[in-house]
């Protein structure tokens, strides 16, 4: 075993279950910080190629956090291409076991790369931004049901319970503002990325946390991370209809969003949606193309270090690029409006570019 050994850990709440390949030795400790110390503890006696876990909702963290603090390469893989490499390999029975002896074996076959740590400011706000996300949605949720209401105090209930969650979401735009600002390596992009138009603070967030990789990428390997890029299904003479699969929702979530407004407020990306549409793309077509060009040029600006400029547009638009804290320091607010309200940066008593906000 010159090359040494992988080793594939199977994540539950309360449980990993780990196996060795190819010694085939099977272990399981408790999830928790003393079972993470004997894991580490069994793992420092062998020559460890490699660990492998998937993704479990958040309970893989603090047990890739400690392989990876000991040294102990750690990749975070998705389980659905785990999933379809157990099929491959002719197994059709799940178990905790099962699934760690797959794990192994997906390593030493695919050789994923460790998957790094994030750094603290970017984990915390990713940890803001999805909350936000769940507001959202629930916010999203009541104000569908509070039509449907007959009775006066159970609608006047209702609406207070809407306006305690709209408060929860504008506090959350202003402590994202203020976690971005607390880190220069956050509040320089930030700056950058919201020079665009249509990128609001949200937007911009959304990015940062979500898409660390962002201004260290080619434009295929950005469309690609982002699900973006257009799968070609061909066989043959046949040519199928290209599709967009797979790739990090919340980045694909953010763009459109972005595009939206875009349409208006920003020329090139109005100038690019309009000759798609007039060579007869559908709409969302189009949309989508807007979003992947979007991010490109986000990519490129990030890469640079440079500030939006439409100079495709023959426009030397460039919006004011002040110092990064300054507007970072400002706060995000969801004001409401008869439209839903816009989600605002504002900072050293200068208005922002509005995006369209989140219900």
């Amino acid at each position: 075993m010159a090359d040494g050994v992988w080793v594939g850990v199977d994540v539950s709440k309360r449980r990993l279950d780990v196996h060795v390949h190819p010694a085939e030795v099977r272990l399981a400790v408790v999830n928790n910080a003393a079972g993470h110390a004997a894991l580490v503890e069994r793992l420092g006696g062998l020559q460890v190629h490699g660990i492998v876990l998937e993704a479990s909702g958040g309970y893989e963290r603090d047990v890739h956090t400690a392989l990876a603090k000991s040294g102990l390469q750690a990749a975070i893989v998705n389980a659905a291409r785990v999933r379809a490499f157990a099929r491959a390999l002719g197994l059709l029975a799940k178990t905790d076991r099962i699934d760690a002896a797959v794990l192994a074996r997906y390593g030493a076959i695919m050789r994923p790369s460790p998957t790094a740590l994030p750094d603290t400011a970017r984990a915390e706000l990713g940890e803001l931004l999805a909350y936000r996300r769940q507001v959202v949605a629930e916010i999203v949720a009541r104000r569908s049901q509070l039509e449907h209401y007959r009775a006066g105090p159970l609608e006047a209930r209702a609406q207070r319970a809407l306006a305690a969650l709209r408060a929860e979401r504008a506090a959350l735009g202003q402590e994202i503002g203020r976690a971005i600002a607390r880190d220069p390596a956050l509040a320089e992009p930030f700056e950058l990325l919201t020079s665009a138009p249509g990128v609001g603070p949200i937007v911009a967030a959304t990015l940062l946390a979500e898409l660390p990789e962002l201004g260290q990428l080619d434009r295929r390997q950005a469309a690609s991370l982002a699900g973006l890029a257009p799968v070609p299904k061909d066989s043959g003479e046949q040519r199928g209809k290209r599709l967009i699969q797979g790739g990090r929702a919340e980045i694909r979530q953010a763009l459109y969003m972005a595009v939206l407004p875009g349409l208006k407020a920003n020329p090139v990306i109005a100038a690019i949606y309009r000759g798609l549409v007039a060579r007869g793309k559908p709409g969302k077509v189009a949309l989508v193309a807007c979003m992947r060009r979007l991010l490109v040029m986000l990519n490129a600006m990030l890469r640079s270090r440079t500030p939006w400029r439409a100079a495709s547009e023959g426009v030397a638009w460039r919006r004011p690029h002040p110092r990064p804290t300054a507007a970072a320091a400002g706060v995000v607010k969801a004001a409401a409006g008869a439209a839903g309200g816009e989600a605002r940066l504002e900072g050293a008593g200068r208005r922002r570019h509005p995006i369209a906000a989140s219900p």
